[in-house]
């Protein structure tokens, strides 16, 4: 019952993370929009408006600064939740091993695409933004815990002799 207790708590926590996140993206896009287009039927919340006095580019490219500290928020707190679980160092070795993959690769085809071919808005840039989706939601979490999960009840099945 302890366990399921934990469970809700980080429920919780990274549902409230994650509105979190939406909320600035949604707010800067919003900037971004009206930046370029001098309009927007979305208001602007007053803790944003000290970005109003920066250029479109600027705020395009703050994005990417913003991307890697929600990706970086999402790897320590997903460490901390291993930790706050007792789930054992191997799953926490497998999820820096997961997120230095998916980085890695969404990096690589970010470079291919503005290198090869000169332009951030191909299949490699749309594949590399829903890797960094990823990398900015509990699903690796939760995907490891499930394992962890698995892994722990086929044990206690196999030392009942079922």
């Amino acid at each position: 019952m302890k366990l399921l207790y934990k469970a809700i708590v980080l429920l919780v926590f990274f549902i409230l993370l994650g509105y979190f996140r939406e909320y600035v993206f949604i707010n800067f896009n919003n900037l971004i929009y009206f930046k370029f287009y001098k309009s927007t039927t979305m208001p602007i919340p007053s803790a944003f408006l000290w970005f109003t006095k920066f250029s479109y580019a600027t705020l395009y490219y703050v994005k990417y600064p913003l991307t890697i500290t929600f990706v970086a928020i999402y790897i320590i707190t997903s460490i901390i939740s291993l930790k706050f679980l007792r789930m054992n160092n191997w799953y926490q070795k497998l999820l820096i091993i997961i997120y230095g993959i998916i980085i890695t690769l969404s990096i690589i085809l970010m470079i291919y695409g503005y290198f090869f071919k000169l332009k951030l808005n191909d299949n490699e840039y749309t594949i590399s933004r829903w890797l960094m989706g990823i990398a900015q939601s509990p699903f690796i979490l939760f995907t490891l815990i499930t394992l962890y999960l698995w892994e722990k009840n086929k044990l206690i099945k196999n030392e009942k002799g079922n």
